[in-house]
């Protein structure tokens, strides 16, 4: 089992971190830099977003399971937090 990184959480067989932002516009200007980080990694997470929150899950459909993709992208997702 891979380990999860800074602030994310295994749930139910998938990588998952919810976010918090202060409105609907922050909210969805963080799914659209994400959905851009996910197409430069050519791995797909399932994004879900509304007033104040997202939250980005990820795992593997290929296997079933969470992979060093998923690792990959929540770490990559993380560094972009930090640089925003």
């Amino acid at each position: 089992m891979l380990n999860a990184p800074e602030n994310w959480s295994v749930i139910e067989g998938r990588l998952m971190r919810e976010f918090a932002f202060p409105n609907f516009d922050e909210a969805k200007a963080f799914i659209d830099r994400v959905s851009d980080l996910c197409n430069a990694l050519n791995h797909h997470a399932e994004l879900h977003f509304g007033w104040g929150y997202a939250v980005v899950e990820t795992f593997s459909h290929d296997t079933q399971s969470i992979t060093q993709r998923d690792i990959d992208l929540a770490q990559a997702i993380n560094e972009m937090e930090a640089g925003a």
